[in-house]
């Protein structure tokens, strides 16, 4: 016992002395060691796509929305990030409604050069996404810019496998024109879906009125028709090549719109797209821009 309680003892000291400290240190393992940063939440990346839900509207940041490369399937692209400041950024849950208003102009202005146009004028959705709860318990404060193709004018999601980026240019292959109107079984309007020019058609698209205040969302259909109806007409007829007088006197076509979704709405997308629809069951395979009261 002896003999072993020596020979741990000249065993131990062999071990101390090897363990000193190597040439040109301290041998104090805490004071070169550089402290760590303080944990934070990655901003998204300008040009990350995602996957996401089958409704434009649906789409929330989270477990839904997955970060893939562009070039592969996706639902919807951030093409810009910004920050939040001021009172925005201290309140205790990520802003909502009107808090969000600031964020999308800056968006709305961002899109249109991402694109090289109004992306009203696309078969396009816009959306500002905030931080989660989570996230932003975390001290995250970003705001995302997110870009949608859409097949109709539901928001049913369109997957893409290419950036959306200038595709209001040029040949403008994400540009909103010639539609089906579909109506349920009571003749009420269900959807407006994008459709070839070429192709059989009963309407099209003429352009975006937008809302020249800052009213709430009209939930009233009599308040809604009081304030988009005389703006679309005006860009009917103007579509038409018409004055809204001459426009009056066509018994083949008549309008109508699409108001942005409520949510939108109250953040600062108040517009409405407007349509010319032709009456009853008649069709065309072209464009009715420019065709005046002439018949079709």
């Amino acid at each position: 016992m002896k003999r072993w309680q020596a020979g741990l003892s000249l065993a131990l000291v062999a071990f101390l002395a090897a363990c000193g400290a190597p040439a040109g240190t301290d041998g104090d393992l805490v004071d070169d060691w550089p402290a760590l940063g303080k944990p934070g939440v990655p901003v998204p990346a300008i040009g990350q796509c995602w996957t996401g839900a089958a409704s434009a509207e649906k789409l929330e940041p989270g477990s839904g929305m997955k970060a893939v490369d562009c070039a592969a399937d996706h639902a919807t692209e951030t093409f810009h990030v910004g920050s939040f400041t001021g009172t925005t950024a201290q309140g205790s849950v990520p802003p909502a409604g009107a808090q969000l208003a600031d964020a999308y102009s800056t968006c709305d202005q961002q899109a249109k050069s991402f694109l090289d146009g109004d992306w009203h004028d696309g078969r396009l959705v816009l959306r500002v996404f905030t931080p989660t709860e989570a996230q932003w318990r975390g001290e995250a404060r970003f705001f995302r810019c997110d870009l949608i193709e859409v097949s109709d004018d539901n928001g049913t999601v369109f997957t893409r496998k290419a950036s959306l980026k200038d595709t209001l240019d040029g040949s403008r292959p994400i540009a909103l024109g010639c539609v089906q109107v579909k109506t349920d079984g009571d003749g009420f309007i269900d959807d407006f879906v994008p459709i070839a020019c070429e192709q059989q058609h009963n309407g099209e698209y003429v352009g975006t009125f937008y809302s020249p205040d800052a009213r709430p969302y009209p939930s009233d259909a009599g308040a809604r028709r009081s304030l988009l109806q005389p703006g679309c007409k005006a860009l009917v007829a103007k579509f038409l090549g018409l004055t809204e007088a001459q426009f009056d006197t066509n018994q083949q076509l008549s309008f109508a719109w699409s108001t942005a979704h409520q949510s939108r709405w109250e953040y600062g997308d108040r517009s409405a797209r407007c349509y010319l629809m032709l009456e009853g069951k008649l069709s065309v395979g072209r464009s009715l821009k420019g065709n005046g009261n002439a018949p079709i």
